[in-house]
């Protein structure tokens, strides 16, 4: 018995022949490997092109994590007061950030207003010692007054991805500020959590 394998015949419009199966030219993209192994469903092949396919897998994998927490249960309602604004909310530190990596920084806090006015709250995120230079991320947001009790008690997000790594670096301490821009009368208030996780690259 002879079996007859089952070929797939494609036509090219562009030069007017026709071509079997893998043969048929087709344009890969930039990032295709130059073998026609399945990388992604095999990781263990052995493949003998200069591609790095270790690499591709390990890409967007976590490689560092480091976090801190501070009054994790809060009072409910919040009572008054909390610590007097300028404050640091938190600071964290991964030990090595290579090249490439990228940095997703997660923070939340709370902020009461004991002023009888409208507060203006400033949120900032410093790579390395506070400092003009070393500042990443600003946000500015309005802390309503609490004579109008309605956001007078806030939460506050920030999210940033620090890409800016062009060599490897050791000891990366991101710290979390909070300021009032004008007056006083704005308290930092718990929960508070800052996350810092160090994310393979390159991107």
């Amino acid at each position: 018995m002879i079996k007859i394998k089952k070929y797939n015949c494609y036509y090219n419009g562009k030069n007017g022949k026709y071509y079997v199966d893998n043969s048929y030219p087709k344009k890969k993209k930039s990032h295709d490997c130059c073998c026609e192994h399945d990388h992604k469903e095999d990781k263990s092949y052995d493949c003998d092109c200069k591609r790095n396919h270790k690499e591709d897998n390990e890409k967007g994998k976590l490689v560092e994590f480091a976090y801190q927490n501070a009054s994790p249960i809060s009072n409910l309602p919040p009572g008054p007061g909390g610590l007097a604004l300028p404050q640091t909310v938190a600071a964290v530190t991964l030990n090595k950030v290579k090249a490439g990596n990228v940095v997703s920084l997660n923070g939340l806090f709370h902020i009461n207003n004991d002023s009888p006015a409208v507060q203006d709250l400033v949120a900032t995120i410093y790579r390395g010692i506070p400092s003009p230079g070393n500042l990443i991320y600003r946000k500015v947001i309005e802390i309503d007054n609490a004579e109008g009790v309605d956001d007078d008690f806030t939460e506050v997000v920030v999210q940033f991805v620090d890409d800016n790594f062009r060599t490897t670096q050791e000891n990366v301490t991101y710290t979390l500020v909070a300021t009032q821009r004008i007056g006083t009368g704005l308290f930092l208030a718990g929960p508070i959590t800052f996350t810092a996780t160090e994310i393979k690259g390159p991107f």
